[in-house]
């Protein structure tokens, strides 16, 4: 049983995440599932984005199913999964000694359910042309034809299931030093472990020749961020106060350092862990940058949930 304080925190950092109901998905489950090109101990990196312009928006498939009126299960399982996850991992009463504290994720690390998606690609979209153009192409699409054809027998629809956990490493992070961590998707059916990435690699190909989408010189990963401490506060490091008369405006003293933690225990506790299974994709969208905070509402038994967060979708394409 948690305290009340914690609870309350956990929802305030959680948007939205406790007005559900439902259990929570399995943390076992047989086998392993198998990644997108690379097992648990190889992970993905990110490299050079190209351009320098500020996207704008990007091209999605959303996971949080806020546009049901009612959440599938599947959506249940995984909000229920992911508000456990929060508490366990947010708690800032977790014991840990000071030496120790590096281990704790930072609450404001953790994204709120409704901002849950997979990213296909970003676009800078300056006037209201470009955004027009965007919003008609999407509309135009008969996604279909970019979907891979489904096993003998098998569900033309795309399911996906949640399974694991997975940092983002690059040149400035490691497993140790980790600033953002992510739920892989793999393909629901047995048959086939490919649809998704096929399609979302089909769909991201037609935007980049359409001149839409920003080209990227990296493969994808599709992944659904729950971790990623660009959002907390920067730390800038302590001058040493012999060279504050003279320090060089290009020192590492003077830059703000952005929050890391070591992800090591979180990445082998989760590494098996089941946060959703048959989950649908059954849409495309294109979203603003920004996710919004949303409002806090307090519930009839004194909780608190966040409402009304989350990107905002211009446009919406049924698969």
């Amino acid at each position: 049983m948690f305290k009340p304080l914690i609870h309350i925190r956990a929802l305030r950092l959680y948007p939205g995440i406790f007005s559900c109901t439902g259990q929570m998905a399995s943390s076992s489950s047989s086998g392993r599932v198998r990644g997108q090109g690379h097992s648990s101990s190889s992970f993905p990196t990110f490299q050079d984005r190209g351009p320098s312009k500020s996207p704008t928006h990007f091209l999605c498939l959303p996971l949080h199913g806020s546009y049901y009126r009612t959440l599938p299960q599947a959506h249940l399982s995984l909000k229920t999964a992911l508000k456990q996850f929060t508490i366990d991992e947010a708690n800032p009463e977790r014991g840990l000694s000071e030496s120790d504290e590096k281990l704790r994720i930072p609450p404001d690390a953790f994204r709120p359910f409704d901002t849950l998606h997979l990213t296909l690609g970003v676009m800078t979209l300056s006037t209201k042309e470009e955004v027009e153009n965007a919003i008609s192409t999407l509309k135009d699409l008969d996604l279909s034809q970019f979907l891979p054809p489904a096993a003998p027998g098998g569900d033309k629809k795309l399911y996906v299931d949640l399974k694991g956990l997975q940092p983002f490493l690059n040149s400035k992070s490691t497993i140790t030093t980790c600033r953002v961590l992510f739920l892989p998707p793999t393909d629901a059916s047995s048959s086939s472990q490919t649809r998704l990435l096929q399609f979302s690699e089909a769909l991201r190909s037609h935007f980049i020749e359409k001149g839409i989408l920003t080209p990227e010189n990296r493969p994808l990963t599709l992944h659904a961020t729950v971790i990623n401490t660009v959002y907390c506060k920067r730390i800038k490091p302590a001058l040493d106060s012999r060279n504050t008369r003279n320090r060089d405006r290009n020192t590492r003293s003077n830059k703000i350092e952005r929050v890391q933690f070591d992800a090591s225990e979180v990445l082998e506790k989760y590494e098996n862990h089941v946060w959703a299974a048959g989950l649908e994709i059954d849409r495309v969208q294109i979203c603003k940058m920004g996710a919004k905070k949303g409002e806090e509402v307090v519930l009839e038994d004194g909780t608190v949930e966040v409402v009304g967060g989350g990107y905002e979708s211009i446009v919406d394409r049924l698969i």
